[in-house]
């Protein structure tokens, strides 16, 4: 009985010390790291290493060309993706036809303007036109209604109870914001009509003299005014043309007045 224990103590033991060895190197080496190969180092400049680096442009311009196809393939394939999309069809636009805009020159009394002078903008208080050939403008505007009787006698001067020295101080602070400068002022008698008449001059393109003549008349409870700006050579064929326009003017039974108004 003691035999059999003390062999069986024995058996264990050697058991012990032959299979914990054995199982601890089977998983000790359950995972093993491939061994990787150092690079090569040559001498600088040597035959191995211009062999080595010949080598390294080859392959370096080998995978650039491979990009550079990839990406002309995927060029083209767009390209014919984009050409086989099937397009929206789209109304044609239809061109706004403009009506075309008249060459002859209104006045606001609805009579034609005199010869030479051409349309321009307008507006709700302004009507512009160019005259003297595109080298002069006139402006006919309204300058507000009249709240009294015109005079042209004494010392208190007045267009439609405006006095003219009113007037005349409008013309000055016009003339200093465009370096000109008022000459003369008057009254006279245009188609039955009293006008106050304002000269002035103003420095143009190249040193040249501009005309500036500002007439000021009551018509039909308001004040209008006609502004012309032209080349002094032309200034006494201008000034008779606008006598014309403000005698065109004064109310003629029936005919229709300007667009423009107060604002």
């Amino acid at each position: 009985m003691l035999i059999r224990a003390i062999a069986l103590s024995l058996a264990l033991v050697f058991g012990a010390t032959v299979i914990v060895p054995v199982a601890t190197e089977s998983v000790e080496a359950g995972k093993k790291k491939k061994k990787r190969y150092a690079k090569k180092k040559y001498k600088k400049y040597s035959k191995q290493w211009w062999r080595q680096y010949r080598a390294q442009q080859r392959r370096k311009k080998a995978m650039q060309a491979r990009r550079r196809a990839l990406r002309l393939r995927q060029m083209r394939l767009a390209r014919v993706r984009r050409a086989q999309k099937p397009q929206p069809r789209v109304a044609a636009a239809t061109k706004p036809v403009t009506p075309e805009k008249s060459s002859v020159a209104m006045l606001p009394s609805g009579q034609t303007a005199p010869a030479g002078w051409q349309p321009g903008s307008q507006t709700n208080s302004e009507v512009l036109f160019s005259v003297d050939g595109g080298r002069g403008t006139a402006a006919i505007s309204v300058v507000g209604p009249a709240n009294g009787e015109t005079v042209d006698t004494g010392r208190n001067r007045a267009v439609g109870g405006v006095p003219t020295t009113s007037l005349r101080r409008e013309v000055i602070n016009r003339m200093i914001r465009e370096n000109g400068w008022v000459v003369n002022d008057y009254q006279k008698e245009v188609g039955n009509k009293k006008v106050y008449v304002v000269v002035a001059q103003s420095q143009g393109a190249g040193g040249r003299l501009n005309s500036r003549m500002f007439y000021f008349t009551e018509v039909d409870g308001r004040i209008y005014s006609l502004a012309t700006n032209t080349n002094v050579d032309s200034a006494d064929r201008i000034a008779e043309e606008s006598e014309k326009v403000l005698n065109s003017l004064q109310p003629r039974g029936g005919v229709q007045r300007a667009a423009t108004r107060e604002d």
